[in-house]
Formats: C-alpha cells, structure tokens, sequence
C-alpha cells in the first residue's frame, strides 16, 4: 500500500465506515478540539485543521472513492514513484502529508493529477470548502411565527448568537450565518447552518398562517352569552361569545394569525363548555322543570 495520509485514522473511522459514521465522528471531534475550546493551543488547532480536511475528502463520495484508490495502489516503478506531469499516474509520494494530499483534491497543482480535479493552475489557489458547520436551534412557537429576534447559546460558540427569525418560521429551515463557523486552513472562516425546531405550545396550533387555541366558558356563559377573554400571538383579547353558544364553537379573529409576505392568517377561538359539579338539589330540581318544559329525556 502506498505512503498515503490516512484520512480514517484522523477521524478515528474504520476504512469501510458509513457516512453517518463518518458525519458523527467529525462532529464530535470538531466539538472538543475547536479553537474556541482550546485557546493558544497549537496541537488542538493543528488537529482541528487536519480533521476538517479529512472531512471535506470523505464526506464527497467521489473524492472519497479517488482517495481510496490512490490509497491502496502501489507506487509506480517509474522516476523512483514519480510521473511527469500530464502522465495520467499521480504523484502518490507526494501526498504524504495531509496538507499535501488536501491541496491535491482542492487547491494547488496543474490541471490534472491522475484524474483528480484541481481548481487553478500551477501556484494557484482557491478558498478551500471546508469549516461549514451544522447544529440544531429550538425556538418557542411565538418568537417562530412572529419573526422575533432571539438570542440563543450553542455548545462551542463563545458568544450567544443573535437570530433574526423570519415572520412564519417552521421546524426544518435552515438558517446561514455567515462566517460563524469553523476556522479553515486558508482563507475566511466557514458558515454556521442551523436547523430551526420550534417548541410546541401549551396554548397554540397553527395550520399554515391560521392559530388556534381554546377558551372555556361555564354553561350559563354559553346559554346566555358574556365577554371573555382569548389569547393571541399578539397578547390577550375581549371576545364575545354568543348566547346558545355549542361545545366546540370556533370564534374567527380576522388577520389575528400569522403574517408572511403580505399576507394575514386568522386566529381562531374554539369555545369549550365547562360542565358543573356537584349540583345541590335546589339546582338539580331547577334543571329538572327545566327539562319538563322542554321535553327533554332525563
């Protein structure tokens, strides 16, 4: 086998490790040897770098699979394991070091290496991908659908991060926060993603830019009608509730839902009747004429 970084050994992998496996160890490692973790610590920084280069070759599939092959073939016989530009052989002593073989997947060389693309030609250079990171960020259901803006705290980010959540936000956007990511090699740092989850509420549903939430009212309440009142995402709100008004009566609030691109969602209240207990007699017997009147079964 020929003298080649071994990639899977900075990730800590086996050579046939899926990418979700790879995807996971490159995340936990990235997480303990960050800069921001490990402040003026050369060998942390040093490995930081090394493990987001190995990354950036194994998560591709074709790099991936031109790496592999470059790793398991033997040297070329000819100019002591070298081949002269534009042979079509790689140079494989000359990726014995991880900087070497990263600048032969992304950065300096000629126009071809053994079939691998590189981008520029001799002493180029050009940004390398890598230092792009992933997380999760849970957000309650009013800052997401009013388009608050939140300050959140992620694991490996000194700082709190400030988001300016888009009017409507649901769980599965993903949100770009340029330059928050990890240091590269060369060049800027890479981007922060994050994937918004929004908190389910106690109080709201949503269905598309329409809420919903629920009010209860006592009987007599719904038989002869009052004022109550109802929640909305912009605070509380007097509703009237008709006379003879049924269990599960929805009470329309007109462009009191969420606003997105022009548009105006409805709040909708839905009425519940809260029974009595524990009736005295003096109430049972009223009920009961009551009844009698009416013909109703009892």
């Amino acid at each position: 086998m020929s003298q080649v970084a071994d990639l899977y050994s900075v990730l800590g992998v086996p050579e046939d490790a899926s990418a979700e496996a790879i995807k996971k160890a490159y995340r936990s490692l990235a997480k303990r040897l960050h800069p921001d973790a490990n402040p003026n610590d050369k060998k942390a920084e040093e490995r930081f770098k090394e493990l987001g280069q190995a990354y950036e070759i194994l998560s591709d599939p074709e790099k991936r699979q031109r790496y592999d092959t470059m790793r398991r073939a033997p040297p070329p016989p000819a100019f002591g394991g070298r081949q002269r530009p534009g042979s079509g052989v790689p140079d494989w002593q000359g990726a014995g070091s991880i900087d070497d073989l990263f600048s032969m997947f992304f950065g300096q060389g000629g126009p071809s290496m053994g079939g691998f693309e590189v981008r520029g030609g001799f002493g180029g250079f050009d940004p390398e991908p890598g230092g792009d990171l992933d997380s999760e960020v849970w957000v309650s259901f009013e800052d997401a659908a009013l388009g608050r803006t939140v300050t959140v705290h992620l694991e490996g980010q000194p700082q709190p991060l400030r988001l300016n959540l888009p009017p409507g936000a649901e769980s599965g956007l993903r949100l770009r926060l340029a330059g928050q990511g990890a240091p590269r090699r060369r060049g800027r740092r890479g981007d922060l993603f994050l994937t918004l989850k929004v908190r389910p509420s106690d109080r709201f549903t949503r269905q598309g830019l329409d809420i919903s939430s629920k009010v209860t009212v006592n009987m007599v309440e719904a038989l002869l009608g009052c004022q109550t009142t109802a929640p909305t995402l912009r605070g509380d709100v007097r509703v009237r509730v008709p006379a003879s008004t049924q269990p599960g009566t929805r009470l329309r609030l007109a462009g009191q839902g969420v606003e997105m691109d022009g548009r105006k969602g409805d709040h909708y209240v839905e009425i519940d009747v809260e029974l009595p207990k524990n009736l005295s007699d003096e109430e049972i017997a009223a009920l009961q004429a009551m009844a009698k009147r009416r013909n109703w079964n009892f």
